[in-house]
């Protein structure tokens, strides 16, 4: 499995020890608020064993972001292509005290070259819930531009469309 490293960030595979702070992370409303609300302890622990099992199936998927000066655990990025999918889908979360620090940002560079120049991918996309400001822009600082809008359960998502020759630059 991959480890990529940033000027400020690791970014890691998986341990359980990272387990606590995910699911108070996904417990929170707040932090959930863009996607579908809170989830239960047991279904934080299925998710990150999802996060896990989507690399040996594909070979990508989430990473640990970790702050490289503290060591601590800032949130997980990454990709993934469920099943039903037909292209890999982008996204991030960044833990509260690490968020408005370009975290993200830095870390789905990263994603994006690692995908694009070892994976051969082409595009990828993020879809993104339109109240949610901080993700759409993180979403344009990666070089996305809104393809098209979706409805995911009553919610409206904009598709944001990543391409190659907007991050040749950051391999």
């Amino acid at each position: 499995m991959k480890t990529l490293q940033t000027e400020r960030l690791m970014l890691r595979q998986w341990r359980e020890e990272d387990f606590e702070a995910f699911a108070q992370f996904w417990a929170d409303a707040g932090n959930m608020a863009f996607v579908g609300g809170p989830i239960l302890r047991e279904d934080a622990w299925r998710r990150m064993l999802y996060f896990i099992g989507h690399w040996q199936l594909r070979g990508f998927g989430f990473f640990v972001v970790v702050d490289s000066a503290t060591g601590e655990m800032a949130g997980y990025c990454g990709a993934q292509r469920p099943v039903d999918k037909l292209e890999p889908e982008l996204g991030w979360g960044v833990f509260p005290g690490f968020q408005g620090r370009g975290y993200a940002t830095e870390a789905m560079n990263a994603v994006l070259g690692f995908a694009f120049s070892q994976l051969g991918w082409t595009t990828a996309i993020s879809l993104i819930a339109d109240e949610n400001l901080a993700s759409r822009a993180v979403a344009r600082k990666l070089g996305g531009s809104v393809e098209r809008y979706t409805d995911i359960n009553g919610r409206c998502y904009g598709v944001y469309r990543h391409v190659v020759p907007r991050h040749k630059d950051s391999w």
